[in-house]
């Protein structure tokens, strides 16, 4: 397993991180008992994982705090609390303070090393900055926080316009931000600026939904040929992305990892998922190094202009623009993780 220093918190992680939302939810979701996830926790610990991902709505809380009691002292765990609810109504401080009580009893800790404020929409920014930011700087006082981070929707926020706006702000340890091959727009919009201030920076979604799907990536990909995003001449309709494989790699899945992982400024890449051997292949593309380079340029030179939204981009066929133009999607974006 391969380590980094987690920015300026200066957590060491490995580059690996077990998330416990997605579609997944540690297997819970796709029927798995608890002690099935428990499993797959610890599995993780045992390859060398050390940092872990949840939050209240994932359901996984509860869990990963089980599987990670008797090794605590040596996992970094991040969970979150939201600024408005799913009803639209804000949350106040009074309110987060109690949330944060609750995934401590959870997670079996007395402190969460990383606590998000999650998927803030841009029009919601200022709001919590005024209104729960203080609280959070409050707990974090109390040694309930270690450090403090912050996430964005990836289905309505493909531009990275909240974590633009909070990266200004001298806050936040942590940013949780999307980064695919069909968007790859944080390298010039987000990384310079956490790469700057040492804000570390953690990767959701990399691999979701239509890199386990290769027809439909295909179907996408000629979608974009079509619309006239991607050059007729770039890609082979039949085969796409046949020049992976002939660059060596194994799998779409792998490709993602390895593209994200190696991209500067990244810290932890995510992977969600409720089966141990899904979970080995996932860690072990983690650490295979970089993609040929070969392979990673072809990559930004066809994917490098879109910033399309991260979950599932076939749902909503971008509308023509030229391929030096930007192309924005945007999608349901629920649960990412």
């Amino acid at each position: 397993m391969d380590y980094r220093t987690f920015g300026r918190t200066g957590l060491r992680v490995s580059v690996c991180g077990l998330g416990g939302g997605g579609e997944s939810r540690l297997g819970l979701k796709k029927g798995s008992t608890e002690d099935q996830a428990i499993e797959v926790v610890r599995r993780g610990v045992d390859l060398g994982i050390n940092y872990f991902d949840t939050a209240p709505n994932y359901g996984t809380e509860d869990v990963i705090g089980r599987a990670l009691a008797g090794c605590r002292d040596d996992v970094v765990i991040s969970s979150k609390t939201v600024a408005r609810r799913a009803d639209g109504s804000p949350v106040s401080g009074a309110d987060v303070r109690s949330a944060l009580d609750e995934t401590l009893r959870k997670l079996r800790s007395d402190v969460v090393d990383v606590y998000h404020l999650h998927r803030v929409q841009p029009d919601d920014y200022g709001y919590a900055a005024a209104e729960i930011v203080p609280e959070l700087l409050a707990l974090r006082g109390e040694g309930k926080i270690r450090f403090l981070g912050i996430s964005e929707s990836t289905g309505s926020d493909a531009r990275h316009a909240m974590l633009s706006r909070a990266v200004a702000d001298d806050v936040w340890d942590v940013v949780m931000t999307g980064f695919t091959f069909f968007n790859q727009s944080a390298r010039d919009v987000l990384f310079p600026a956490t790469i700057a201030k040492d804000i570390a920076v953690e990767i959701m979604a990399s691999a979701r939904s239509y890199f386990s799907r290769p027809e439909q990536l295909a179907a996408e990909i000629a979608r974009l040929a079509d619309a006239g995003v991607i050059g007729r001449d770039d890609v082979d309709p039949a085969d796409p992305l046949r020049f992976l494989a002939d660059g060596g790699v194994r799998s779409l899945t792998e490709a993602s990892y390895r593209f994200v992982a190696h991209e500067p400024g990244v810290h932890v890449v995510l992977v969600g998922t409720g089966n141990p051997a899904h979970l080995e292949e996932n860690a072990r593309a983690l650490s295979s190094g970089p993609l040929p380079p070969e392979v990673s340029k072809r990559l930004v030179s066809l994917f490098g202009h879109l910033s399309m939204a991260v979950d599932a981009p076939w749902r909503k066929p971008p509308a023509a623009h030229a391929p030096s133009q930007d192309t924005s999607t945007t999608g349901s974006g629920e649960d990412l993780q």
